[in-house]
């Protein structure tokens, strides 16, 4: 069983009607809530250990290719997923102790979480940072240096260290946006289904999407050299090259 903290229902109250995967929780942080609240040295993936598939941004395709097929998810602007497990319900990534599979890359989306800019509203242009205080990562006491708040108030340099990622993965994920909107555009994208055997035993895979490389030669000459200079082709490389690792998912079954 996944470790909650406890949230008040005040806290609960403040948060968005929609909430992003894995979040339970999702409140505005301030020093007057929570400013006794400490970050704990300890990372626990155990939340994420019923999801088999992971959002990542295209700058994490490079690295996410060692190790996992990268599909595209969703019927209208695909979103780019890391497949960590072969079975829907199961992460094959996060052990018994909650830790993340040695050498294997953890996506920026858990190392983000518990925390997320929202914005103040539909209109406004502000973000806010927010987190899922049932996290077991906040802990009532600690050091001084894992604060999230200091004595006067201002952000601890752990949280502006937080304000920072989360700034940078909102700005990637746009670029991911736009990089998926072009491939619509360019009609790239297609169905897809992989077959995966170990012995007698083969499991279809379905229901993802992916880049059609034979679409993509399709291209025109001036359209090809526009997305090799803005390294778009490098991109649908990676994407490429990471389906081979369906593979291994058959010595799982």
């Amino acid at each position: 069983m996944v470790k909650r903290r406890a949230v008040s229902k005040a806290d609960k109250e403040m948060q968005p009607d929609r909430l992003p995967m894995l979040y339970k929780t999702l409140v505005p942080l301030t020093a007057e809530r929570q400013s006794g609240y400490y970050l704990s040295p300890e990372r626990d993936y155990a939340y994420a250990n019923m999801v088999n598939a992971i959002p990542v941004t295209t700058d994490e395709f490079a690295q996410a290719m060692r190790n996992y097929p990268i599909v595209l998810a969703g019927s209208d602007i695909p979103t780019p997923v890391a497949l960590v497990g072969f079975e829907t319900g199961r992460n094959d990534h996060v052990t018994a102790e909650g830790t993340w599979k040695e050498g294997a890359y953890i996506p920026a989306y858990l190392r983000r979480y518990p925390f997320a800019y929202v914005r103040e509203s539909a209109t406004a242009e502000r973000n806010i940072l927010c987190a899922d205080l049932s996290s077991v990562i906040f802990e009532m006491k600690g050091e001084p240096e894992r604060a999230l708040f200091d004595e006067d108030g201002q952000p601890g340099q752990l949280l502006k260290n937080v304000m920072d990622f989360c700034n940078r993965y909102d700005i990637a994920t746009q670029r991911t946006r736009l990089a998926m909107e072009e491939a619509v555009k360019l009609d790239l994208i297609e169905n897809s289904t992989v077959s995966v055997s170990r012995g007698e035993r083969t499991l279809n895979v379905d229901g993802f999407r992916v880049i059609s490389e034979e679409k993509l030669r399709g291209l025109p000459d001036d359209v090809l050299a526009g997305l090799a200079r803005r390294g778009v082709l490098n991109i649908y490389a990676a994407h490429h090259l990471s389906l081979t690792n369906f593979s291994a998912f058959g010595s799982a079954l």
